[in-house]
């Protein structure tokens, strides 16, 4: 099966997601300052945003391939000062689907574009189901990119739609269904901004 690249540095190196609360300044101002950070090859944000719900904003990082240390030095260097404060999941592999063709098979990832109402849901999953989870998510009508992450939580879930009610309604009703999840926390963004 052949794979489909989108952009380069969405799928190569190593890729870590950044979850802030509790942080001293406001969520849009610290997201602004991650984003003066860059984008790759100049820099390490790929992506970042403020939220509503479980967590207040999320930015996603990528370093190249191996290089922890670097990621270790961005976190309690540039994004410390940038006033991030919170939880981090390094991302171990991410969801596939296959187009249309029976196959290509295209990559998706949580957080890789998207301009849209997006949720950003964070799955606990039962030993031994990953793969099953997975291949149900990807099935969502909402679905946008799931990623498998190391951390708190097995995987990360991004969903989204136009509208507000169509994402909060995949995220009640789609995920819920979804057997082999144990819990879940979802934050909303608007990813027009």
């Amino acid at each position: 099966m052949a794979v489909e690249e989108q952009n380069p540095y969405h799928y190569t190196g190593l890729h870590a997601f950044g979850f802030l609360k509790g942080a001293e300044a406001g969520a849009e101002e610290i997201v602004a300052r991650l984003r003066d950070l860059g984008e790759p090859p100049g820099g390490p944000v790929i992506w970042a945003g403020a939220f509503v719900g479980d967590f207040d904003g999320m930015v996603h990082v990528r370093v190249e391939q191996g290089e922890l240390g670097t990621l270790q030095e961005l976190i309690g260097g540039a994004f410390r000062d940038a006033g991030f404060r919170g939880r981090w999941a390094i991302e171990a592999r991410v969801a596939k689907t296959t187009q249309e063709d029976g196959v290509t098979a295209l990559y998706v990832g949580v957080k890789r574009g998207t301009q849209e109402i997006i949720a950003i849901s964070r799955l606990k999953v039962r030993p031994d189901s990953l793969d099953s989870v997975l291949e149900r998510l990807t099935a969502i009508p909402a679905f946008r990119g799931a990623s498998l992450v190391f951390g708190e939580t097995d995987v990360l879930l991004q969903l989204g739609a136009s509208e507000f009610d169509e994402v909060a309604r995949a995220v009640e009703r789609d995920v819920q269904g979804v057997e082999g999840i144990l819990a879940s926390a979802t934050a909303f963004c608007d990813g027009r901004r």
